[in-house]
């Protein structure tokens, strides 16, 4: 089962005092963050965790132990919880699962040609006629990475499949898109 937390950066006022349940550990990391909206969007993605953990599995932060993969991806230690979080301009998400998960949210915006010609295949560069079309891959693959828990590498690699929406070609995991305001929330978890 899925739970889904969305909150607009804007709302991070509303959280000053659980910025002090925060761990330490984690507040030193957030504290060494140079740019502030960057900070924010890291703070907001902690309290809804803390939140998550709470309204969903009824567990108080202050008694798990988060720990990384070699690649980066948190884990929370002991438990068959998992969770995974993203960021973009003025959204932040947090899913949790009791499968492994992976989530990825971008506003949609032009993308760079550049960067459409960099990861994307020629089939993908042709679905990819609108904005929204593009996003819906990048999203997607970038959901699907942070699922297995890889490190990132060559877009390309990653084989999607078109039925009027890309879906990945690996059928050992299965994958949802969300539209919220302007953004695109891609959701990737083991099956």
């Amino acid at each position: 089962m899925q739970h889904l937390l969305i909150k607009n950066i804007s709302e991070l006022k509303k959280y000053k005092e659980q910025k002090r349940i925060i761990k330490k550990n984690k507040l030193n990391i957030i504290n060494k963050i140079k740019n502030k909206k960057n900070k924010q969007q890291t703070i907001l993605g902690e309290i809804l965790l803390i939140e998550g953990l709470k309204e969903f599995y009824n567990i108080d932060y202050q008694n798990i132990d988060v720990t990384y993969n070699k690649n980066g991806k948190p884990y929370i230690l002991n438990s068959n919880i998992y969770y995974n979080i993203s960021h973009s301009n003025d959204y932040v998400v947090c899913i949790f699962s009791n499968k492994e998960i992976g989530i990825d949210i971008e506003k949609i915006i032009k993308p760079n040609d550049n960067i459409i010609k960099n990861i994307l295949t020629e089939e993908e560069q042709n679905y990819s006629k609108t904005n929204l079309n593009f996003f819906e891959i990048f999203t997607l693959k970038e959901a699907y990475i942070k699922c297995l828990g890889n490190k990132i590498f060559d877009f390309k690699n990653i084989e999607l499949v078109f039925n009027n929406k890309p879906i990945c070609k690996d059928t050992s995991v299965k994958s949802k898109q969300l539209i919220i305001d302007n953004y695109i929330i891609s959701i990737v978890e083991k099956r």
